[in-house]
């Protein structure tokens, strides 16, 4: 979710810059509805999981959509994603230009023509949303064109009917606590205590997926009025809920990229082993907090000090005090 997420500034600057290019995308089936509709996209080219629909079907689907995209001719293929299955598909598409960063990861550079990029990949300093714009700056675009668009997308009407029952008396907060990451997640117990100091000023929302909700049960039993969406939410449902919310609390991970891109006034996201100026929300108002030690950021799945100070000692009344703000950014807290 995450790169198509940040790819979509991308994508508008360059359709904005050169309206006379036929723009496509090729991406996995449960982020489609990213893209599906999407104002600046003439084309949306949509591929399996093979874990969703077996090895042969995939291969089967997959042989059909090279020969399509081979057919339809595209001049330039961007890899955006910057991983040998990425770039696989860049050089299937049959574009002579196929565009990415020449530290690509997996051998990807291999695949490209040209390089968009020289950086290393997880340079702390360069911001995400501007490496993804890059090759489009390579093909002409005008990076100040570049913003988070999002297609309409609609919501089962089941989740757009349980939105409107609740009340709007209190500001809404979404909070996002786990990724698949380890090393991203302040830990739970802390997470229980920032929604119950929150509960009284806020309606909070937990959002992530099926395999989270026990975890943030744990969180509602500290705040009884906290909604546990986990695993009840699609794209849809998320971007919906996110449209409807003052403020997002959450770790680094794709549902905070997408509260950015769907229009959240204020985010607050933490940051343990990557980088909080690397992959922190794009535009003004946002909040991100690290402890910045020397470890810090260290891209690894699994703390490889084994101590996790990153996050265990990033302290409940900070992240507080940065809701407080997010939520009511005129007022003074004690």
């Amino acid at each position: 979710m995450g790169d198509v997420v940040q790819g979509l500034p991308a994508l508008t600057a360059l359709k904005e810059s050169l309206p006379g290019v036929a723009t496509g995308w090729l991406v996995e089936e449960p982020h489609a509805p990213l893209l599906r509709g999407h104002p600046h996209l003439d084309r949306l080219w949509v591929l399996p999981r093979w874990t969703q629909v077996g090895p042969a079907d995939y291969l089967l689907r997959s042989r059909d959509l090279a020969r399509e995209l081979r057919a339809f001719g595209y001049d330039v293929a961007i890899d955006l994603q910057g991983l040998l299955k990425s770039a696989v598909w860049a050089r299937v598409s049959g574009a002579p230009r196929r565009l990415g960063e020449k530290q690509a990861r997996e051998g990807a550079a291999l695949l490209y023509t040209e390089f968009s990029g020289t950086r290393d990949v997880f340079d702390p300093d360069y911001p995400l949303h501007r490496r993804y714009l890059d090759p489009a700056v390579a093909l002409g675009a005008d990076p100040a064109k570049a913003r988070f668009v999002l297609p309409e997308m609609k919501p089962r009407e089941d989740f757009a009917t349980r939105l409107k029952a609740i009340p709007r008396d209190k500001p809404w907060v979404a909070f996002a606590p786990h990724s698949l990451w380890d090393t991203k997640n302040w830990p739970d117990a802390n997470w229980a205590a920032l929604a119950r100091d929150l509960s009284s000023r806020a309606e909070i929302f937990l959002v992530g997926s099926a395999d989270d909700r026990p975890a943030l049960e744990e969180i509602v039993k500290a705040a009884p009025a906290a909604r546990n969406l986990a695993g009840e939410t699609g794209l849809e449902e998320l971007v919906a809920l996110f449209r409807n919310c003052r403020a997002a609390i959450g770790a680094d991970t794709g549902p905070m990229h997408l509260a950015n891109a769907a229009g959240v006034p204020r985010l607050v996201m933490l940051f343990g082993s990557t980088s909080r100026r690397r992959s922190g929300p794009w535009g003004e108002g946002h909040r991100s907090l690290a402890l910045d030690l020397p470890c810090q950021p260290c891209f690894e799945r699994r703390c490889p000090l084994v101590h996790f100070h990153c996050l265990r000692n990033l302290q409940g009344k900070t992240v507080l005090s940065a809701a407080l703000d997010a939520i009511h950014p005129a007022e003074t807290h004690a």
